[in-house]
């Protein structure tokens, strides 16, 4: 009998043994929980181009954006002006507010022909640590309205029966884009940026309403706090070819971003005149091989509502 026991023990000890072995095996070999990436960007806009992220829920992001004037001569440049920070280009003040983490909605008011813009952002994929995910996919749009007069009668549409309504649809921009964002490491991010802008009228008759671009972000972390950041936008448009005589020309920018707590701080220059994308696409027209590159900077203040 005492054998038998003694037998019957040490299976049951030996059976409880390979078990543990067994559930520590699975636990050590189970998958990490699925994670989503955050911190793509550290701040809604990079340069000119948006980034692929939204402004926390119950969120107020206030924003400043301020682009000064050319710096080099053959852009106009000079002692007198302070190599372009005399001049103010264009200022944004906008508002942007987290609806949900995935969700925003803002208004913003720019100098550059006094523009009034409404804008969502909507997050729809967000890239994983697992990479099932591999890149965050956000959509952008904006409506632009300008309520600048037109002294000069250059958008006249007298003779119609409609010139009223048409004066204020002639106001009107609109842009969409689809944010295609991948963090590759906690020190690098880079995006894509397709991009379509519609203007209700254009003055130039060779120029298109509808124009096609394709932006192109990144962002290399160098400290905690501190980060080097570029973007560029080519344009498919016929009158904004490299090689065109229209005097038109792809924005460029490159500056640092630095992080203080809820401030967001970036120190850029970059050839665009405008700060919204149906200002800086369409309309950019130094170059930086003439000196036409000025300093900017782009200011985001969180508060928690």
């Amino acid at each position: 009998m005492k054998k038998t026991f003694t037998l019957v023990l040490s299976i049951l000890i030996g059976s409880n043994a390979f078990a543990q072995d067994d559930i520590s095996k699975l636990l050590n070999e189970a998958p990490p929980p699925k994670q989503k990436v955050e911190a793509t960007f550290k701040t809604t806009r990079i340069i000119n181009l948006q980034s692929n992220e939204t402004v926390h829920k119950r969120t107020l992001d206030v924003r400043i954006g301020h682009r000064f004037g050319s710096m080099g001569k053959n852009s106009g440049g000079n002692s007198h002006n302070l190599y372009g920070f005399d001049v103010s280009s264009d200022i944004r003040i906008a508002f942007e507010y987290g609806i949900t983490d995935d969700l925003t909605v803002g208004f913003s008011r720019s100098k550059r022909e006094e523009n009034l813009e409404g804008l969502l952002k909507y997050r729809l994929i967000q890239q994983t640590t697992d990479n099932k995910i591999p890149l965050s996919i956000t959509l952008f749009g904006s409506m632009i309205y300008t309520p600048k007069s037109d002294p000069n009668g250059i958008y006249s549409v007298d003779g119609e029966e409609n010139a009223k309504a048409r004066e204020q649809i002639r106001r009107i921009s609109y842009v969409s884009q689809i944010i295609l964002a991948r963090k590759f490491s906690s020190a690098f991010s880079f995006e894509l940026v397709p991009t379509y802008i519609h203007r209700n009228f254009v003055l130039n008759p060779e120029d298109d309403n509808g124009i096609f671009a394709l932006g192109a972000a990144g962002r290399v972390k160098i400290t905690r706090g501190l980060a080097f950041i570029a973007d560029y936008v080519y344009n498919f448009s016929a009158l904004r070819k490299p090689d065109n005589d229209f005097g038109y020309y792809n924005p460029l920018g490159a500056g640092i971003e630095i992080e203080t707590g809820g401030h967001v701080f970036s120190i850029m220059f970059t050839n665009s005149a405008g700060i919204i994308e149906s200002e800086f696409i369409p309309f950019t027209t130094e170059t930086w091989s003439k000196g036409g590159f000025r300093f900017s900077f782009n200011i985001s203040r969180n508060f928690s509502l």
